[in-house]
């Protein structure tokens, strides 16, 4: 084999080499991001005081009230760290409604969180909850200036299971929100 066609060849086989390593880079990456997703577990913290008992079972059994605007630390809405957080909640048993923030958002504007109602008399009064929030069940605590957030998301959890097969359910990959059936997550249009 001359130099040259050695150097080609080699120069071919890095340039293989890195496609697949930044293949199986983004690969593991989104297998990161749908882990993120799959559930909002954290402690929050406000400057004034807050209160949060709320439970709601997939959602169809929402118990409760909550009220806090405030600082979460943990996996919330896809992402990990401290964040800005916002949860306003009520229901009783039949009916229920919730608002779901966490980094990004203005309280003011619904289209920068997720809002929805929940219940059977909720639901069929709408909005149902996007996907990210059909089947999970919250569980928020909050008294005076700390809480807990614990909320399964179980669809999330199946479009992580069934990512590492590269089926992505959620059309979530290499995007902020989800295109669940083709559509925002959020029920608007991402980047």
């Amino acid at each position: 084999m001359a130099t040259g066609e050695w150097r080609r060849g080699l120069v071919a086989l890095a340039s293989a080499l890195a496609l697949v390593g930044s293949a199986g880079c983004t690969y593991l990456a989104h297998r990161g991001q749908d882990a993120l997703d799959m559930i909002d577990l954290g402690v929050t913290a406000s400057a004034r005081p807050g209160f949060a008992l709320y439970y709601n079972f997939v959602p169809v059994v929402p118990i409760g009230y909550g009220h806090v605007d405030g600082t979460f630390l943990g996996i919330g809405g896809g992402r990990a760290g401290a964040m800005p957080h916002y949860e306003r909640s009520r229901g009783v048993v039949l009916w229920g409604e919730e608002e779901v923030a966490f980094g990004d958002f203005d309280a003011a504007d619904p289209e920068t969180y997720n809002a929805f109602r929940s219940g059977i008399v909720g639901l069929a009064q709408g909005p149902a909850p996007g996907p990210d929030y059909t089947l999970s069940c919250p569980h928020y605590i909050h008294l005076g200036w700390i809480g807990v957030v614990a909320s399964p998301r179980y669809l999330q959890m199946l479009d992580f299971i069934l990512g590492w097969t590269t089926l992505d359910i959620g059309f979530d990959d290499g995007r902020r929100c989800g295109r669940w059936g083709g559509k925002a997550a959020l029920g608007v249009e991402q980047p």
